[in-house]
């Protein structure tokens, strides 16, 4: 049989996530592959989101790879894209690029953006094919979490009623847009919401809203068994930003400490740098490099003043 690119069923979740912790695992050398990345399901978690972003490589009845493609509003972001090790070099990343790229022009995406390993020559010329160009560093970070640190601004997307939601996320949505024209988290927003332990965490002032942050947390989330994943965060520009996006930082560690999480994950472009710089002086520290890619080579919001958290892995 020969191969085929096909959408990602539900039934097919199981063996496309086993085949991404494979090729990851067997990419950082781990001596159990299929241990990489721990109880995290993402593969799970983004076809639930975006199933016509979600496709596989399947040959002889064998899901042999996987692709994934999210929308954040007009800005799409690819990844993961993992292929089972046996098959490396045969063509099949480039099958599910080629087949992958078309979801962006329909969901009318103006960018495109990706993580990838900046070590590695094979995965950033791969990507250069398609009209990825690098831009800055994303360093992933971690700190174990803390003592409770309560913050009196901040409110649970889950804990509102269906109007305060609808309100919340549409000012979320505006603050988005200053980051970059079109960009909508709504979609990332109103999973976590569904989610029984994951959630968002919104910064009041008065009736408006100064920041925000999406926090995975749990079974069938994107992250491990006792860490919390801040996947996106940003506070609102201005003269407060500072203060803003430190509340995010003790939001999200107190969040962790109410679920007896012992670790924080998140990622930050270094692109935006002061943000970097409060991640260090919070006591997160870097475990992992990656690089961020664009198409087209253009400022998404990896800019200096801007305070925002982000993980496109």
């Amino acid at each position: 049989m020969s191969l085929t690119i096909r959408p990602l069923e539900e039934a097919d979740v199981d063996a496309a996530e086993k085949v991404r912790r494979l090729a990851f695992g067997t990419y950082f050398g781990l001596s159990d592959p299929l241990s990489f990345s721990g109880t995290a399901r993402l593969v799970e978690s983004r076809r639930r989101i975006w199933p016509d972003g979600a496709l596989v490589a399947e040959k002889d009845g064998a899901i042999l790879g996987v692709a994934i493609s999210s929308r954040w509003g007009r800005l799409g972001l690819f990844g993961p894209l993992a292929v089972h090790p046996e098959h490396w070099r045969g063509g099949l990343a480039h099958s599910l690029l080629e087949a992958s790229m078309p979801v962006f022009d329909c969901w009318r995406c103006s960018a495109v953006a990706l993580f990838t390993f900046p070590a590695s020559l094979t995965h950033i010329g791969l990507y250069q094919r398609y009209g990825f160009w690098s831009r800055s560093l994303t360093a992933i970070m971690s700190r174990p979490v803390t003592v409770p640190s309560p913050v009196p601004q901040a409110r649970s997307l889950s804990a509102m009623s269906a109007a305060e939601q609808q309100d919340a996320i549409a000012q979320c949505a505006a603050l988005t847009d200053r980051l970059y024209g079109g960009m909508d988290l709504r979609d990332e927003l109103a999973s976590v919401i569904a989610h029984p332990t994951s959630d968002a965490i919104v910064l009041n002032e008065g009736s408006t809203i100064a920041g925000f942050v999406i926090c995975h947390f749990g079974p069938h989330s994107e992250t491990d068994t006792g860490s919390v994943y801040a996947k996106f965060a940003m506070a609102r520009p201005g003269p407060n930003a500072a203060r803003d996006f430190q509340r995010l930082i003790d939001a999200v560690n107190d969040f962790a400490h109410r679920n007896n999480a012992t670790k924080v994950n998140t990622g930050v472009n270094m692109g935006a740098m002061e943000a970097y710089r409060l991640m260090m002086a919070a006591g997160f520290r870097t475990a992992l490099h990656g690089i961020a890619m664009h198409r087209p080579w253009i400022d998404i919001y990896d800019r200096p003043d801007v305070l925002a958290l982000e993980d496109w892995r």
